[in-house]
């Protein structure tokens, strides 16, 4: 079945709603028994998932079933946001003194979390590039290195890793991969067929798509699929069933989006790339791109995020005047919906230093017409001396 009409099918069973096309929202947090018998076998179980509302409802698992369908996944289990399913691996698979690998072109709430919170827990962390670190990177390996996460592409500077090749080493040492998938979602990329075992993805962004929620989720494979869940649980971790709905709701236009999305960042990442106070664009579908041959191979498609690189480092003020001819793109953190963005982005907490001595700038092209998107940047940076 093609993705466009999947989407359109999974998490929807009108039989089981009464005729209605979209789920019900379920609400709760004690379910009633049927019977005696029914509470003793439930009270007596061996693993820890008790008939209570935090492991059980109707609407978080038709959301999570259909994600495991997009995804080939084993399991998926929702979460409150992007953030939270991130750090569910790292609490999962990792305990005092393991050592875990992660990218250096890092979402800075994930940076954040590991820098404040794991090391506190007595984890080892090291960094590696993105790029530069992969055809050494079986050296990087140690004796207590338990997981390797992974972004792709990365934050900011768009790099793209090499799946294959990590994953790879991963499996000859019993070491287990977790990738952020945020920027391309399903329609985009499968990094489980690429060997990686665990998905984490913000469904705030593509898969909602329309700004107006908080949630995320982790999808698994075989291996880590039955411990997730266990920990997950364990950890009090749900989503409100208001915002799954929504997250529901908003699955059967994904592909579409998506690909309107990409069209509109595309046009404007190729006009960038003629501007001469821009240095350089950093989007991997661009054929100049130093990823792109490995993008090319294992996404089938892009998303509206990238970045590109001023030929001047400006000034706050004069990047507040650039800011205000803007009409289009507004500041704001996060994406994925329909409306344009812009931020200026720092990467000096990277450990890896990047050659970029201009101002950095990171766009999110929406679904406005692709037209009023590149003439609005493109008026903008006429007014940068």
């Amino acid at each position: 079945m093609n993705i466009k009409t999947k989407l359109t099918k999974i998490g929807r069973e009108p039989k089981k709603n009464k005729g209605f096309v979209n789920p019900g929202i379920y609400k709760g947090s004690t379910l009633i028994f049927n019977d005696f018998k029914s509470y003793i076998k439930d009270r007596d179980r061996k693993d820890d998932v008790a008939y209570y509302g935090i492991n059980i409802n109707p609407t978080w698992n038709k959301f999570e079933r259909a994600i495991s369908k997009l995804y080939g996944a084993t399991d998926t289990v929702a979460t409150p946001s992007g953030l939270a399913a991130l750090v569910i691996p790292f609490f999962t698979f990792l305990k005092n003194g393991d050592h875990v690998l992660i990218s250096d072109a890092l979402y800075n709430p994930t940076r954040h979390f590991c820098e404040k919170i794991l090391l506190n827990y007595g984890i080892e962390i090291n960094y590696f590039h993105p790029t530069r670190s992969i055809d050494k990177f079986d050296r990087l390996i140690k004796d207590n290195t338990k997981l390797i996460f992974l972004e792709s592409p990365g934050t900011a500077t768009f790099d793209i890793i090499d799946f294959p090749k990590i994953t790879k080493i991963a499996k000859i040492n019993k070491i287990i991969t977790v990738a952020d998938n945020t920027w391309a979602s399903p329609i985009f990329c499968n990094p489980l067929k690429l060997g990686v075992n665990i998905i984490v993805e913000a469904s705030t962004k593509y898969i909602n798509g329309h700004s107006d929620v908080l949630l995320g989720f982790v999808s698994s494979d075989i291996l880590t699929a039955k411990k997730i869940r266990s920990y997950t649980k364990t950890l009090g971790i749900c989503p409100g069933s208001e915002e799954v709905y929504l997250a529901l709701r908003g699955l059967p236009t994904l592909e579409l989006r998506m690909k309107e999305i990409e069209k509109n960042t595309l046009n404007l990442a190729i006009k960038l790339t003629k501007e001469k106070k821009i240095k350089k664009v950093f989007h991997p579908a661009l054929t100049n791109h130093k990823n792109h041959k490995i993008w090319k191979r294992d996404f089938t498609g892009s998303s509206g995020l990238f970045s590109f690189e001023l030929k001047k480092k400006y000034s706050d003020k004069m990047l507040e005047k650039f800011y205000k001819k803007l009409r289009i793109f507004k500041i704001g953190y996060s994406w994925g919906g329909f409306e344009s963005l812009i931020t200026f982005p720092t990467i000096d907490n990277r450990r890896y230093k990047e050659n970029i001595k201009g101002t950095l700038v990171r766009v999110y092209c929406g679904l406005e017409h692709t037209e009023d998107q590149t003439n609005d940047i493109v008026e903008a940076l006429k007014f940068l001396k």
